[in-house]
């Protein structure tokens, strides 16, 4: 779960910060994939590292394969696909490309606001209220985070 809400807060940083006229001319796209493809690789190379350092063998079983980091960081890299999609659509001329931006960062806050449902059903209770509230909240410190980020870097 911290790899899926990493990676949308990631890319959402980056739906804020491109303009309209990147993408118009299919920047947008390359930058939305590069910042989910780049991130999903220092995840895994950083857990990789990470779980390599200090093992003296006898808790061989206890460690996480190189292939359960590759599958746990994968919500990193699908959380450009969406972006990407809607940027290649504005890029080709079928949305405005304000409409795109619009879109991806909605999507992207509403993946992040849905995290306390999914959660819930991940662990067999059901969705209730608080897990809902719990999603909003998250969401919107994810959107400042994002925001902030892009403020201060850019």
């Amino acid at each position: 779960m911290s790899s899926y809400i990493y990676g949308n807060i990631t890319v959402l940083a980056v739906a804020i910060a491109v303009n309209p006229e990147q993408i118009r001319h299919g920047a947008a796209v390359l930058t939305v994939l590069a910042t989910a493809v780049l991130t999903y690789l220092a995840h895994v190379l950083s857990n990789i590292v990470a779980h390599g350092f200090g093992d003296d063998g006898d808790d061989a079983e206890h460690r996480e394969t190189v292939s359960a980091i590759v599958r746990n960081a994968n919500p990193i890299a699908t959380s450009g696909l969406i972006p990407a999609v809607l940027y290649a659509a504005a890029w080709i001329g079928w949305l405005p490309a304000e409409w795109a931006q619009i879109a991806a960062t909605v999507i992207l806050v509403v993946r992040i606001g849905m995290v306390g449902v999914f959660m819930q059903r991940f662990s067999g209770k059901k969705p209730s209220f608080i897990g809902l509230w719990g999603g909003i909240v998250l969401a919107a410190v994810a959107f400042v985070i994002g925001f902030v980020k892009v403020v201060l870097t850019h």
